[in-house]
C-alpha cells in the first residue's frame, strides 16, 4: 500500500503541474476547478492502484507465496472489468468527497496549497483502493 500511496502522490503532482501550470491561485469550483480536477485525478489512482495490486495478488496466489482469503467477492472476476468499476466508483465518491469539503475554505486555493493537498489526497486515495483491491484479489 505504500508503494501505490507513493505513486499515487508523485502522479498528483506530475498532474497538477500539467494540467495548472503554475498560477497564483486555483479555483474550488468550475469548469478549471479542483472539484472537476478530482474527477480524473480519483479515477487514474483508481485505475492504477487497482489494476496493479490485482495482477500481482492474483499471481501469487497462483504461485502458493500468498493463501487466498476464505470468503466471497463482490467485484467482478474479469481484471480489466474490476478496475474500470473502481475507477467509475472512486472517481464518483472523490467528486462528491472534494464537492462537499473543498467549498468549506477559500472560494482560491493558493497553489503552494494544492501542492499539498493534491498529493495528499492522492495518497490516500491510492493506498485506500490498493488495500481493496489487494483483499477482492485474494479473495477470488
Amino acid at each position: 500500500m505504500a508503494v501505490a500511496a507513493v505513486i499515487s502522490a508523485v502522479l498528483s503532482i506530475v498532474f497538477l503541474l500539467l494540467v495548472f501550470g503554475l498560477p497564483v491561485t486555483i479555483p474550488v469550483a468550475g469548469r478549471g476547478g479542483l472539484v472537476m480536477d478530482a474527477v480524473p485525478q480519483s479515477a487514474v489512482i483508481a485505475l492504477m492502484s487497482s489494476l496493479v495490486p490485482t495482477l500481482l495478488t492474483r499471481r501469487r496466489v497462483r504461485a502458493g507465496a500468498v493463501a487466498p482469503l476464505p470468503g466471497t467477492n463482490w467485484l467482478p472476476r474479469h481484471a480489466l472489468v474490476r478496475v474500470l468499476v473502481i475507477a467509475v466508483t472512486v472517481a464518483v465518491l472523490g467528486v462528491a468527497v472534494n464537492a462537499l469539503l473543498l467549498p468549506l475554505g477559500p472560494a482560491h486555493w493558493r497553489f503552494a496549497a494544492v501542492l499539498a493537498y493534491k498529493p495528499l489526497y492522492g495518497a490516500l486515495l491510492g493506498a485506500a483502493v490498493a488495500l481493496m483491491a489487494t483483499i477482492a484479489a485474494l479473495k477470488d
